[in-house]
């Protein structure tokens, strides 16, 4: 294990994961095209993770989101949405974890971290040898908030800003909202936090949570966004949203956030 990476291996128990990841697998044909388009990143020898990539006509200096999708989705359900970041002029890529829509591999908590460093990294190289040359942004949404976090505290002297959608701050309490606590270790809860990363991010974040969120609390995206190092830092409430439903209920206020922030750092 990199020294860059949280070791999250003793959250690597089948209890745990059966209640946390919900894998689904892709259905059915992909639409393919010169903007919209599939892309594989090798993890290991015999796995590899694919994504959706959405990127502008104007793609050479356009501002790339680098985005860790939530639980029980997978990369090609983006395709509803990824022609708005198209049209707001910014490249999107979305990430699935190992068994996930066309990824190989089973999830756990600490290949979900270990695969964000190397998903990153040879995201980047893939921009560079591709002319995506425009400044890059870290997003993640729900349990994707772990992965994004974990890149930006690391990666932030690379990154123009971050985005969190429905992020928690305190996995255990997350854990035991969902029933689980008996396998536990009390003295690792603060390994497990994503506190003390969100703590070490000085860039400029962005965070967005739906007022009656009753999976992850409102009060949890509160406390990243009082706990975020940076100075340059905001929130969206979306009155009477729950944790599915923020695009539905505040699409406008949601989708001009994210441009904002972008473009105040593009």
């Amino acid at each position: 294990m990199s020294s860059n990476e949280r070791d999250l291996t003793f959250l690597d128990h089948p209890e745990l994961i059966r209640f946390i990841f919900y894998p689904r697998r892709h259905q059915g044909t992909l639409r393919e095209t010169s903007d919209t388009y599939s892309l594989s990143i090798q993890i290991e020898e015999d796995i590899n993770i694919v994504g959706r990539f959405y990127h502008t006509n104007e793609y050479k200096f356009a501002p790339t989101i680098l985005y860790f999708h939530g639980n029980g989705e997978i990369a090609t359900d983006y395709d509803f949405i990824g022609p708005t970041y198209q049209q707001m002029g910014i490249n999107l890529f979305v990430t699935d974890y190992r068994g996930y829509g066309q990824s190989g591999g089973y999830p756990s908590f600490s290949s979900m971290i270990k695969d964000a460093h190397v998903i990153y990294q040879k995201f980047r190289t893939y921009l560079l040898e591709n002319q995506f040359l425009g400044p890059v942004s870290i997003m993640g949404r729900s349990l994707g908030s772990a992965s994004a976090i974990e890149i930006a505290a690391h990666y932030q002297n690379q990154l123009a800003c971050l985005i969190i959608e429905s992020g928690f701050a305190h996995t255990y309490n997350l854990l035991r909202r969902l029933g689980i606590s008996s396998t536990l270790p009390p003295e690792k809860e603060e390994i497990a936090s994503n506190l003390p990363s969100i703590r070490k991010i000085n860039i400029p974040s962005l965070f967005i949570h739906g007022e009656n969120d009753m999976i992850i609390p409102l009060d949890d995206g509160v406390a990243l966004h009082k706990n975020v190092a940076s100075k340059n830092k905001n929130i969206l409430i979306v009155p009477r949203a729950g944790h599915n439903d923020l695009l539905l209920l505040g699409p406008d206020d949601y989708m001009e956030a994210i441009r904002k922030i972008i473009s105040e750092t593009s």
